[in-house]
């Protein structure tokens, strides 16, 4: 398809290094895919794909859709539960990218 071989040829040709969200969440196959053919050299990273949520990552993990996790407390709801997410991200070889929660919470202990 003409969209992998774009992102092929972009990737080729800049240095990019993490590319986020870069398809619906919901696209499970797209995301397959272009992990499969670039997520050696760039990280491929879940936000709304994942939801910081581990039933979300175990999937992912499944079926090879991205190698990395935006961690989001705010998405999951509690420090407890966003920990979990991030160790087990870690522990099957994932990157982790930590992110604020967009004005929502304000985490001050953090």
């Amino acid at each position: 398809s003409d969209v992998y071989k774009r992102q092929d040829k972009f990737c080729a040709q800049f240095p990019i290094v993490s590319v986020e969200d870069p398809f619906d969440q919901d696209d499970f196959q797209s995301y397959a895919k272009i992990t499969q053919k670039i997520g050696k050299h760039v990280q491929i990273v879940g936000d709304d794909l994942l939801v910081t949520n581990p039933r979300r990552i175990e999937m992912g993990l499944k079926k090879k859709l991205c190698n990395a996790l935006l961690l989001k407390v705010n998405q999951i709801g509690s420090l407890t539960e966003a920990i979990d997410a991030c160790m087990l991200a870690r522990k099957n070889g994932w990157g982790v990218m930590v992110s604020h929660s967009s004005g929502a919470v304000s985490y001050t202990h953090l």
